[in-house]
């Protein structure tokens, strides 16, 4: 007799706390979590914790542990200079993914194994493929990888943009051990899925054989979306996300060197907010007119709803930028990379605007500034298309199937 959805038990098994759900990888794990709950699924989340992501689990809300049994463990991911340089010289495994090997981790993930029967053990990233065995040697679980990024097409991305030669043969060197560990890993679970569409052909391409399909990060949209316009500081220009992820930062760093200096000139009343998490000692330190560094903020959709233009110059990364989403749910204008929309459906100048050079950067912004209604065309345009293709509830759907299918 099959068993009932509400009988399925699933592990969530998390690279990083997944709440609080402050940026997009978080944010992603925390509504697959939820999505899951509301179908009807029983769920256990174990993660690593570390000081860069670090949650204190005795502050979580009462219920959310309730719902999901959250627990993590203490995980050392602090880069150590003299490791690193050992794993350059003598190994040919990603340092990235080797960091996140922890006894006590693993020694946990056995417990619970043991614990509980679970039918799926879904792990979230690559670098969580060392715990493969172990999952396979305690339990029959169906091992489910998340794949957000295909994690060495962000290195070989940077190394293509970048001038310096050295840096460049490091990067791509980089980039071959992650394609390496990511092509064994794909051949150990028993189906994969991703957040794009250009993710799933890629991994495909490589040969991979086993189900795959794509379940794009959903946004809940039954949170307060009501957006006063004349509370909106129009015009202004915004960036929010992780400032830790290289390839955000390396945005930034290209916006302000090749598209601020221009637009100051054309508009020195308009101001660049930055927010985000864990902003860089480079930005802390930032002495820009007109451009203002924030940090991490308290409320992430009080700050977008303030603000009017989102400029994301993305030339490296992989997976679905979630901000992009939120900000479009939101209704926000969105200029972006054809990088950067990968994975979001859209129609460029209807729903947001793609440009891939500074010229196509300063164009769109000047468009937006000077016509006030096309700006707001733009932006209805934009929350119609994320409310009717980016629902947490009709892409949990998806998932579920996917998931039911592989039972």
């Amino acid at each position: 007799m099959p068993q009932k959805k509400s009988a399925l038990k699933i592990l969530q098994f998390c690279n990083k706390p997944s709440f609080p759900p402050k940026d997009g990888g978080a944010i992603g794990m925390n509504n697959v979590s939820e999505g899951l709950i509301e179908a009807g699924f029983n769920l256990k989340i174990l993660s690593a914790n570390s000081k860069k992501h670090f949650v204190e689990v005795a502050n979580l809300p009462n219920e959310y542990i309730t719902k999901t049994s959250f627990e993590a463990v203490m995980v050392d991911l602090e880069i150590h200079p003299v490791k690193a340089i050992m794993n350059l010289l003598f190994s040919n495994r990603s340092y990235n993914i080797i960091r996140f090997y922890n006894n006590e981790l693993a020694q946990r993930l056995i417990e619970i194994l043991k614990e509980t029967d679970f039918d799926f053990v879904q792990i979230e990233s690559i670098f969580l493929k060392d715990y493969i065995p172990i999952i396979r040697a305690n339990s029959k679980a169906k091992i489910i990888l998340r794949a957000p990024n295909v994690e060495h097409v962000i290195w070989e991305r940077l190394a293509e943009i970048e001038t310096n030669n050295l840096k460049k043969a490091y990067l791509k060197m980089l980039s071959k051990r992650l394609k390496a560990e990511e092509i064994f890993t794909f051949n150990q679970v028993d189906a994969i899925y991703t957040v794009t569409p250009e993710d799933q052909l890629l991994i495909e391409s490589l040969g991979i054989k086993i189900p795959i399909t794509f379940v794009p990060t959903g946004i809940d949209v039954t949170k307060n979306l009501e957006l006063n316009e004349e509370e909106v500081e129009f015009p202004s220009l915004f960036h929010i996300g992780a400032l830790d992820w290289f390839p955000n930062q390396e945005a930034i760093k290209w916006l302000l060197q090749n598209v601020w200096p221009q637009l100051h000139s054309e508009f020195p009343n308009l101001k660049f907010y930055i927010a985000g998490r864990r902003p860089p000692k480079w930005m802390t330190n930032l002495q820009v007119d007109g451009v203002e560094v924030i940090g991490e903020v308290e409320n992430a959709d009080q700050f977008i709803k303030s603000k009017a233009i989102m400029p994301v110059p993305l030339f490296s990364g992989s997976g679905m930028r979630v901000k992009i989403i939120e900000a479009m749910m939101l209704k926000k204008a969105v200029i972006t990379t054809s990088i950067g929309i990968e994975g979001i459906i859209h129609h460029d100048g209807q729903n947001v605007l793609i440009a891939n050079t500074a010229d196509e950067f300063l164009m769109a912004i000047r468009k937006l500034i000077s016509d006030r209604i096309y700006y707001q065309g733009i932006c209805n345009q934009a929350f119609e298309n994320a409310n009717r293709h980016y629902s947490n509830k009709i892409l949990t759907d998806k998932l579920v199937d996917f998931l039911t299918k592989l039972k």
